[in-house]
């Protein structure tokens, strides 16, 4: 048996959907937040614990090795029911270069064991698989792995891919230019549902993220992330550490997150 340490909240969106969605107590997700640590190794170590400690395990759980990296991809499945259910993929990478790399990107892969745990629970429409890409600071080998590792004729199967990085600096960020704009919609109105903030802000100039590989490949995608001009130097360097977080944004982020992937459940074809 696992403790389940979260609360059950239901949203009402656009058309009198009514979405349930579930997120960790605040202090919970604290805990995992500060487990941010500046060794990959040891970083690919506590994200597997996490996994394993939401459920996911034995025949959910499996590691994807990756060349060019020590560390592997994480992988964690949800089976949708129905003859021909399709994949909703939430990925956020692990490894760091700078400080403890607590929001670049500790906080984005901290939150897919606590989406896996929720998602798992009860019966859905599609596949899910929340995925820990390794090496993203190393040319994005995690998440060009595996898509290569996806046979070309399967990729229509995959219905969306949620990217999480570098969240917590400010409200909830998109980047729009690196987005496919009916899930762009789907954020906005969800956003709007919850009464928390999103803009987008495009950071194509400055960088990318895992999202690149799908999109290349005519996958729909959504990236979310928090950076703006004036919090760009906390990236991948030294002040990237507990201090740089502002928590109501972060929470607020992560309440987005599991409401946005309860209603894509509903409405994805």
């Amino acid at each position: 048996m696992r403790l389940i340490v979260s609360l059950l909240i239901v949203a009402c969106v656009a058309s009198a959907q009514s979405v349930e969605y579930s997120v960790l107590k605040e202090d919970v997700l604290q805990e995992r937040l500060r487990l941010a640590h500046p060794m990959n190794a040891e970083r690919y170590s506590r994200l597997k614990t996490l996994f394993a400690d939401s459920g996911c395990k034995d025949g959910f759980f499996r590691e994807q090795p990756v060349k060019g990296s020590k560390e592997p991809n994480l992988i964690c499945t949800v089976t949708g029911v129905g003859e021909n259910p399709r994949r909703i993929i939430v990925g956020a990478h692990f490894d760091a270069i700078g400080g403890d790399g607590v929001i670049d990107n500790w906080s984005g892969a901290v939150l897919l064991p606590g989406l896996f745990e929720f998602l798992s629970r009860g019966q859905r429409r599609h596949d899910f698989e929340f995925i820990g890409f390794t090496a993203e600071e190393k040319g994005l080998l995690g998440s060009r792995a595996y898509l290569k590792s996806i046979p070309k004729q399967e990729r229509s199967r995959i219905a969306a891919v949620i990217v999480l990085d570098s969240l917590g600096l400010t409200p909830t960020k998109c980047w729009v230019h690196g987005s496919t704009q009916a899930l762009v919609n789907a954020a906005a109105n969800m956003a709007a549902a919850l009464q928390v903030d999103i803009k987008g802000v495009n950071v194509e100039r400055i960088g990318t993220t895992d999202s690149a590989p799908f999109k290349e490949a005519g996958i729909p995608v959504l990236v979310l992330h928090s950076v703006t001009q004036e919090t760009l130097p906390v990236i991948n360097g030294s002040k990237d550490v507990w201090s740089a977080v502002s928590w109501k944004d972060y929470y607020d982020t992560y309440r987005l997150v599991s409401a946005l992937l309860a209603s894509l459940d509903q409405t994805l074809p």
